[in-house]
Formats: structure tokens, C-alpha cells, sequence
């Protein structure tokens, strides 16, 4: 399928520049650029990247919950 795309003189040029500097041209960089941004925003994909999702923490840190005998009670009801 084809289609027209208009850039603005800027947006066009760090395109070619950057398709120039990376072996690609410009309709597989922007044929990609739409690839992911479909699978990330339009197909439901999750909002947190992988790198995110799969970290495991510091092993030698100690827990959040290890420091909740410390927090003192609200004074009041703030949704009161």
C-alpha cells in the first residue's frame, strides 16, 4: 500500500539523515517507526518497557515493607 506523507523541512532532513547514517531508507525507517508505535500504543501492548517489567531489584536491599513499623498513623482522615 502506498500513501503520501508531508514532513516539515526539519523533521525531513534528521529523516534522511538519520536513514543515510543507519543503511535504511526513508519509507523503512518510517514503515518501522509506525510498526512500533502500533505495537506499543494501538495493539494494547504494555506501557512499561521489558527492561522495566523483567527487573528483579537490588538483591541486598532491604524491602519497602521492612520500614512500615516506623510510618506513624494519619492524623486525621484526609477524604473526610
Amino acid at each position: 500500500m502506498n500513501f503520501n506523507l508531508y514532513l516539515d523541512d526539519r523533521t525531513a532532513k534528521e529523516l534522511d539523515k538519520t536513514a543515510k547514517k543507519l543503511g535504511e531508507t526513508r519509507s523503512g525507517l518510517i514503515r518501522k517507526a509506525v510498526r512500533e508505535w502500533l505495537e506499543k500504543k494501538a495493539l494494547g501492548s504494555p506501557a512499561w518497557p521489558p527492561a522495566i517489567l523483567d527487573w528483579q531489584g537490588v538483591p541486598d536491599f532491604p524491602s519497602f515493607e521492612s520500614h512500615r513499623d516506623e510510618l506513624l498513623p494519619p492524623r486525621e482522615d484526609p477524604l473526610a
